[in-house]
């Protein structure tokens, strides 16, 4: 710890580092990002998730006013009321207080990248969701493939999300993508198996344009080239004044990599995926179930 600077700007992945596998931020973890905030530390989410899919445990926690979302391809500052910011990407938002975020990245890809990567993944059995605009586009064959995958998994540190009006749900993804490909932020894909996205891997990665990273072994995860949780990660310390080296990031599998490698301090978690954890400054001795988190905060001295 003594050569490692004094964090200001500090990113968190949610699933397998923030959130515990119940989807919960544990009351340790909470009071330490409560306590960095009080030094003036500004703590904010990174997430492969949009906008919507931001959970109000996290949306509500001390501090909290920017998100980078949807693997970097957007940076959110959410204003006085994140939640209500959060809110207004619900399909239901008529039927919350909403307040509209102000985006200071947005990169959607290529249209024609959009297109020939939704096409591709039509070729596979699976469960979609497309971002757009901070929104979860999904339809309804892929509501129930999801609930069979959430249904059979075991072990997984990915937390569970409701079903309460963050994702958009719509009669055919096909003919949505023929009117908004042009607006598409990232395609999340899931396979029936690990074996089968290992085995799809190759061809999302010949995309031309195409940033691809795993999320979790049975998926794959499609942005623009160049769209990363770290290139996002700079861009907002760039707008706040603060340089790389005051800068760090917690993180557990593939699609933290880029930000772990350019953030000024990496921070791993004890269920970090191998190959991560040797990226990493610091490892935590507890996991996302025990207070990773509040562990790396204290070490970090805040």
């Amino acid at each position: 710890m003594s050569n490692l600077i004094h964090p200001r700007l500090i990113a968190l992945d949610l699933d397998g580092t923030l959130l515990d596998r119940q989807g919960a931020v544990t009351p340790r973890t909470r009071q330490a990002i409560a306590d960095a905030v009080a030094q003036g530390v500004v703590v904010l989410p990174a997430t492969g998730r949009p906008l919507s899919n931001l959970p109000p445990v996290v949306a509500q926690l001390p501090g909290i006013r920017y998100a980078i979302t949807s693997n970097g391809a957007a940076v959110w500052d959410l204003g006085a009321n994140p939640m209500s910011a959060v809110y207004s990407r619900y399909w239901n938002a008529a039927e919350h207080r909403t307040t509209e975020p102000t985006a200071l990245i947005a990169r959607p890809m290529p249209v024609e990248l959009a297109r020939e990567a939704f096409a591709l993944y039509m070729e596979y059995p699976g469960a979609l969701s497309v971002f757009c605009d901070g929104r979860t586009y999904r339809d309804r064959v892929g509501m129930a493939r999801f609930g069979v995958r959430y249904a059979r998994r075991t072990g997984s540190t990915e937390a569970r999300q409701p079903n309460d009006g963050r994702f958009t749900v719509v009669n055919d993804l096909s003919e949505w993508m023929s009117r908004h490909a042009h607006e598409v932020e990232k395609f999340c894909m899931f396979f029936d198996t690990p074996e089968e996205a290992q085995a799809a891997l190759p061809r999302f990665y010949a995309l031309e344009g195409a940033e691809v990273v795993q999320g979790a072994p049975d998926n794959i995860e499609l942005t623009a080239k160049g769209v990363d949780k770290g290139t996002a990660l700079l861009a907002l310390a760039d707008r706040l004044g603060i340089p790389c080296e005051a800068t760090a990031a917690f993180g557990d599998s593939e699609n933290d990599r880029a930000m772990l490698e350019k953030a000024g301090i990496a921070a791993v978690m004890a269920n970090g995926m191998p190959q991560i954890k040797a990226l990493a400054d610091l490892v935590s001795t507890g996991d996302c179930d025990h207070d990773g988190v509040a562990e790396l905060f204290e070490r970090l001295g805040l």
